[in-house]
């Protein structure tokens, strides 16, 4: 049985506890969230990536600041995203502020990366209309053959977003499933310090 995490101390400590046993359960990208932003007529987006690390920070992911999430995550300066596990019968939903990482972050996870994985980024323009799979490819293939054996450096659009939390939601499926009695937690942000609640399903 799940530890009660209205105990915990942090939403960290909580996260953890959910998060933990996902990455021996969920063989393919566990780390998967829905990324959500606004656009400027109030219209909301969202998109899955990949969660790369969580930290008293908060939640961080890598994209493209020319992208639609980009600019709209900037644009507001607010973010929202969802973590979801089938086996688990777990969620997390986390409200919060948008950061940029340092340019020296970027670089040490840019590093991290496989070569396809930095020509994809490098020629992308997210977002932006294409004329053809073909045309993508052949940008694709004729930008890694023209680093061959040379280091490809970040693009300064491509780095690391975190969303800060202010309100962080812990979903559990309790019991049986069909009475819907789940275990709803929030922890939210109040100055300096973080309240504790538990609210009905």
């Amino acid at each position: 049985m799940t530890k009660d995490i209205s105990n915990c101390k942090s939403w960290l400590e909580a996260w953890n506890i959910y998060y933990g046993p996902e990455k021996e359960m969920e063989p393919e990208d566990p780390n998967a969230i829905c990324v959500s932003s606004v656009d400027d007529s109030g219209m909301p987006n969202g998109r899955f990536v990949l969660l790369k690390e969580v930290t008293e920070i908060g939640f961080l992911f890598y994209t493209n600041l020319d992208s639609q999430k980009g600019l709209e995550l900037f644009t507001n300066k607010k973010g929202a995203l969802t973590w979801w596990s089938r086996k688990q019968g777990k969620s997390v939903r986390v409200q919060g502020e948008v950061e940029q990482v340092s340019d020296i972050i970027a670089d040490q996870y840019w590093k991290s990366r496989s070569v396809d994985a930095q020509v994809s980024a490098s020629i992308s323009r997210q977002s932006q209309p294409l004329a053809s799979r073909e045309q993508m490819e052949q940008e694709w293939d004729d930008f890694k053959k023209s680093y061959e054996g040379k280091d490809i450096p970040r693009p300064a659009n491509w780095t690391g977003i975190y969303i800060k939390p202010l309100k962080i939601e812990f979903w559990q499926h309790h019991g049986e499933y069909t009475t819907r009695l789940h275990d709803r937690i929030v922890f939210s942000k109040n100055g300096d310090d973080w309240s504790i609640e538990r609210l009905y399903p």
